[in-house]
């Protein structure tokens, strides 16, 4: 039996099957030994040949997806790619040189126990409480969240004996699927600010708490540069099929992010567990708008049901019997006379 004593990282296999390839990770493969090399590569691609067929026909996950963003970015393995992604964020306001991963689940001070998941929260080197959250769909009132969840983590990290002072600076990035505001730019930052007066012009009044919405709808694909990393990660979440290779091997990265992603997309498990996402995400919001309607048709009902007993007070007041106020207001008998009480 040939004896196998070389590691080989990565293969790339070309299937001409498909519009894309496969990236394997291959060890103890045998040093100079194509032969055995060849039936190693054989076995795999019995294994999983109709594996690959099925899901690479379905072409990569959706980084702008939140499901697959956090946890793309909000793992340990890739804390390098996030601060990456930060730092084109901030430019420097602050500088991420390291950041600790926070649990994201939050607990609202409410009877019912009801919780709210943040898509990834961290706390950088300089004590920032940074919160990323990704939007897939309009739900309103967007800037109204933002400020609730900085809130939210503000009255968390401040005990009751210390000082205002002692407030940390809290950052929330918010990438939306869709056109969340009616500007031009794609990237929004909002802070506190002093309106202007008869004396004085509009100025920051804090930084404490900073907004950024980021439309990718709005980012065009051919501004992306490599003097520019905030662009070069737009094109990542936006379109990583089509991000030029000079990107992924300038930038490790975005090469690191983008293996992530082929390994997610390639991953049964992973990918039944996004459709579930999906589904449930669609299920609640089928619920909220069947809640809403019914909730609206039952506000016009008792509309209606209130304006019957308006007309039937003004009838009685003009001296009309009960029947025939019965018959124009389609109220029953005891109803009328209940109201001429």
């Amino acid at each position: 039996m040939l004896e196998c004593s070389r590691t080989i990282s990565a293969r790339r296999f070309e299937a001409p099957a498909i519009n894309s390839f496969v990236t394997w990770s291959l060890s103890a493969v045998p040093a100079r030994n194509p032969f055995c090399e060849t039936l190693h590569w054989r076995a795999i691609i019995l294994e999983r040949g109709s594996f690959v067929r099925k899901n690479m026909t379905e072409g990569l996950l959706k980084p702008s997806s939140d499901f697959v963003f956090a946890n793309m970015f909000g793992v340990e393995k890739h804390k390098r790619a996030l601060i990456c992604l930060l730092n084109a964020i901030l430019r420097g306001k602050p500088a991420i040189k390291s950041i600790t991963l926070l649990n994201p689940q939050h607990q609202k001070q409410r009877k019912d126990g009801k919780s709210t998941t943040l898509d990834i929260e961290a706390i950088t080197d300089d004590d920032t409480i940074v919160d990323i959250e990704v939007q897939c769909r309009r739900d309103g009132n967007l800037v109204t969240r933002a400020m609730y969840h900085q809130a939210r983590m503000m009255r968390d990290e401040l005990n009751e004996s210390e000082s205002y002072d002692s407030c940390p600076d809290i950052i929330s990035i918010w990438f939306t699927n869709y056109d969340e505001t009616h500007r031009k730019y794609h990237t929004h930052e909002s802070v506190h600010t002093f309106k202007a007066n008869s004396l004085d012009g509009q100025a920051v009044s804090s930084e404490k708490s900073r907004i950024f919405i980021i439309e990718l709808p709005k980012f065009n694909l051919k501004e992306a540069s490599l003097n520019d990393m905030f662009s070069v990660w737009m094109f990542f979440l936006k379109n990583p099929e089509l991000i030029p290779d000079e990107f992924v091997q300038k930038v490790p990265e975005v090469h690191e992010a983008l293996e992530e992603l082929k390994v997610m997309s390639l991953d049964e498990k992973f990918r039944a567990a996004y459709r579930a996402h999906v589904k449930a995400e669609n299920d609640r919001r089928s619920r909220e708008a069947n809640a809403r309607i019914e909730g609206e048709e039952k506000g016009r009902a008792e509309g209606r049901a209130e304006e019957k007993k308006k007309t039937a007070l003004k009838l009685l007041e003009k001296g009309m019997s009960v029947a025939d106020i019965a018959e124009i207001t389609n109220l029953s008998v005891e109803e009328i006379r209940a109201l001429a009480r």
